[in-house]
């Protein structure tokens, strides 16, 4: 018996109704405030370079697939540079969630009935790292959307050479958006194959050809969407640009948890087996059992089970295609608990244990999301200030030395971005250093704060050749206190040649620099050079004299 013969009650439509109504509020609440994930300044300065004619990979570094940066490109090229486009961008997002949740609620009215995909999807938004990291600006999000729609369309039918091939359409989507789709698909083909033992139906050669067919169109569809991307790229003198970035960048021996590659395969074994009695001592809803069910279920314990195994850097966004699919399975096997209870006895009935464990369930997940992060309290007001300085006090063009593009609307001294994988090449030896040379280079002005994030050379460079600016460093040399030494000679040395101005509390120098007087902003070559400070000078400063006209030095209190 399905569980669609469950009608809700005007009890439960009302739990249900103000449990949406709290998840629209929290998530209106988290898109403004959720504090700023590293990944997103650095996915919308991919994004901007593309509004720039900056091309993805060729000249900008990005390790991720392309589609969803060309996608959000014109939305973003429209609203302009402002300091509160993360904000925008991630309204953007909004849709893409509905659409994932939308397709929860298909594939779970589908596979068992509407309450359970009303309540799955209810259910996966709740979940604390699914409704945080879902606010974000990221590719996942589109990845996600596309998987979940994918599988709606898949199991919504009969497999005919037309489903096939709209599912076929999105499954390229989703692997034009994240190379993690690899693993999804993985996963859907083992489980698959099992379905088809576990569940072996009547051969018929009819049947068969007719199967192979659907699947011959499933693939092609799936090869449309990528094949034009690598052409676009090809056209852009960007390809081997590509295939580096996104898939040789990433392979490097012992990286992150492939450390523990020979424990953690160990693992499956066990895993395999549990998912194989789950999926037998699957709960029958209905008989006879519905192999799409354990399809379902196969393919999410599969790839989870892939993930752990074998994936070297597992993040909270790898979870985002899996929780709803998750969410639905959990909710079906609590209605079915529900409905056996029901049948002791009328008092079960008159008291909804359904309605009471969904409504704790949903409490619970709004209790564990605020203490992760006040959903009213706004986390991103160094993020905010950060680009609202940019905007005011840098250029466009000039190239500002940061760590993953999180400066966003100005062009990086540094080609590569400072994460996980990159930090692992440059400890190998794979990866060599370069950002002082680049900032030479580049003649890079400006630089963001000082941060662990940058490799110890590096580190010492920038903290060497840049004083604090604002939210930024601007290119220069902190001298000291004078009045604190009796050697009253300041040395300081220059990477490359530009016009530096000598400030003493505040005010223009009154000493000698390089033996001559002090008149005003003078031209440097690269190397040492020396000031000698005057008697009524005490916190002396070197700065690049391009910034003084700037609206943060005419605010600074030491910069007048």
């Amino acid at each position: 018996m399905r569980l669609e013969e469950d009608i809700p009650d005007l009890g439960e439509r009302i739990a249900f109704a103000l449990a949406v109504l709290a998840q629209v509020v929290l998530r209106v609440l988290y898109v403004r405030n959720h504090r700023a994930d590293f990944d997103e300044p650095q996915h919308l300065h991919v994004v901007w370079g593309w509004t720039q004619g900056l091309v993805q990979y060729r000249d900008a570094f990005d390790n991720h697939a392309p589609l969803f940066h060309l996608a959000m490109a014109p939305a973003v090229g429209a609203l302009g540079e402002r300091a509160n486009l993360l904000i925008l961008a991630r309204w953007m997002m909004v849709p893409l969630v509905a659409l994932t949740l939308w397709a929860t609620y298909r594939i779970g009215r589908e596979l068992w009935s509407a309450r359970v995909g009303l309540w799955g999807a209810v259910m996966a938004g709740y979940v604390p790292s699914f409704l945080l990291t879902s606010t974000e600006f990221r590719t996942d999000i589109l990845w996600m959307a596309g998987w979940m729609s994918m599988l709606a369309v898949l199991l919504g039918g009969a497999f005919t050479p037309r489903r096939a091939a709209v599912a076929g359409l999105l499954l390229g989507l989703t692997l034009a958006t994240s190379l993690k789709t690899v693993v999804l698909i993985a996963a859907l083909v083992m489980a698959a194959v099992l379905v088809g033992i576990l569940y072996p139906s009547k051969k018929d050669r009819a049947l068969e050809r007719g199967f192979w067919r659907s699947a011959a169109w499933m693939g092609v569809g799936s090869a449309v969407i990528p094949l034009l991307l690598l052409g676009v790229f090809f056209r852009l003198h960007a390809l081997r640009s590509l295939v580096y970035c996104t898939v040789l960048w990433n392979l490097v021996p012992h990286l992150g948890l492939w450390q523990a590659a020979s424990q953690r395969i160990l693992f499956l074994p066990p895993a395999f087996l549990l998912l194989i009695g789950a999926s037998i001592a699957l709960p029958r809803i209905h008989e006879p059992p519905d192999a799409r069910q354990v399809l379902v279920l196969l393919s999410t314990g599969l790839y989870l089970c892939l993930l752990a195994a074998f994936w070297p850097l597992i993040t909270k966004q790898d979870f985002l295609p899996s929780t709803p699919l998750v969410a639905l399975l959990v909710v079906a096997a609590a209605l079915r608990v529900v409905r056996a209870l029901e049948r002791i006895g009328p008092r079960w009935r008159m008291a909804r244990p359904g309605v009471a464990i969904l409504a704790t369930v949903c409490v619970a997940d709004i209790v564990s999301v605020c203490q992760a992060q006040l959903p009213w309290r706004n986390a991103n007001q160094a993020e905010d200030r950060m680009l609202q300085e940019v905007l005011q006090d840098t250029r466009p063009g000039e190239p500002i030395m940061d760590t993953r593009g999180e400066t966003v609307f100005r062009p990086r001294s540094y080609y590569y971005v400072l994460e996980d994988v990159t930090e692992s090449r440059l400890a190998m030896g794979l990866l060599r250093d370069g950002i002082a040379e680049d900032v030479v280079r580049t003649h890079t002005h400006f630089a963001v704060p000082d941060t662990p994030l940058f490799p110890p050379q590096a580190r010492r460079f920038l903290n060497e050749h840049f004083v604090p600016f604002g939210a930024l460093r601007v290119l220069g040399k902190d001298l000291g206190d004078s009045s604190r030494s009796a050697d009253r000679v300041r040395r300081f040395d220059v990477s490359y040649a530009d016009r530096f101005a000598i400030l003493a509390d505040g005010a223009a120098g009154r000493g000698a620099l390089d033996g001559v007087p002090y008149q005003g902003p003078t031209l440097l070559r690269p190397g040492p050079h020396f000031y000698s400070c005057s008697g009524g000078e005490h916190h002396v400063e070197v700065v690049w004299a391009g910034v003084l006209g700037r609206s943060r030095a005419r605010e600074s209190a030491r910069w007048i």
